[in-house]
């Protein structure tokens, strides 16, 4: 995800290859020479894959936890250059605001982002968690633009080809966020100045966008809730979110 205002922009995450993360950017009129940093919530594959190679292509540095950098497989003088960050402990960076929280996820450290740029608007993104933590929900108030996991549709996952121990794994306290378990948390979340609501790293196997959607926007509605909502894809790049 690129977060952008004015001249600065930063990614989150790099899930794609580098080469992939560019023409996803070109989609959006973006360059990635104008990238000055690389934040990552976690260090699994669809998170990192390709932060080595997009980090020292740009030469950018990476923000990223202890745990997270261990399992990050970077480069030595990426590794060297990171900056570090914990849950709790905002850091400044590129004329952003960079709040890190901890979020409940099997990888080591993992956290979500409240990110706040230098006209106090405010994005937050939970990217992997496997339920409604206090810590995360208290986190993420007070935002312009809200991403979400919603990961899966229940029914699905366990009617889904998974095996057991995967199924149990994704839907346990450690795995991802249900559509109905985002939708029930998301009342706690909205407030008079969110504008966005962006549905983010659904399943596959055992999620449809449809079904994603209608969840989360039956909260909406019973909020009475103006705010638009967009389901995010692996397979294409989503528009740009403006906040004016």
């Amino acid at each position: 995800m690129v977060i952008e205002c004015g001249r600065d922009r930063i990614l989150i995450d790099a899930g794609f290859s580098c080469k992939e993360i560019g023409k996803r950017m070109a989609v959006l009129g973006a360059d990635p020479k104008t990238i000055s940093a690389l934040l990552l919530t976690h260090e699994h594959q669809d998170h990192c894959k390709g932060a080595d190679h997009f980090a020292k292509k740009y030469k950018i540095p990476v923000l990223a936890t202890a745990g997270t950098l261990q399992g990050a497989r970077l480069g030595e003088e990426r590794a060297r250059s990171a900056v570090l960050i914990r849950s709790g402990e905002p850091v400044e960076v590129s004329g952003f605001r960079i709040e890190p929280f901890e979020i409940p996820h099997d990888a080591s450290e993992p956290v979500g982002f409240v990110i706040e740029d230098r006209h106090g608007r405010r994005c937050g993104l939970v990217a992997d968690l496997g339920y409604r933590s206090q810590l995360a929900w208290g986190r993420l108030r007070d935002l312009d633009v809200l991403m979400i996991e919603t990961n899966h549709d229940l029914d699905m996952l366990r009617n889904g080809p998974y095996p057991w121990s995967l199924k149990q794994r994704v839907a346990g306290r450690h795995g991802h966020l249900s559509n109905r378990e985002a939708a029930e948390g998301l009342p706690e979340l909205l407030g008079d100045r969110l504008r966005w609501v962006a549905l983010y790293h659904l399943s596959r196997t055992n999620n449809l966008p449809a079904l994603a959607a209608a969840a989360m926007g039956e909260a909406l509605d019973r909020e009475g809730c103006s705010a638009q909502m967009v389901v995010t894809h692996q397979h294409y790049t989503t528009p740009w979110l403006e906040v004016p």
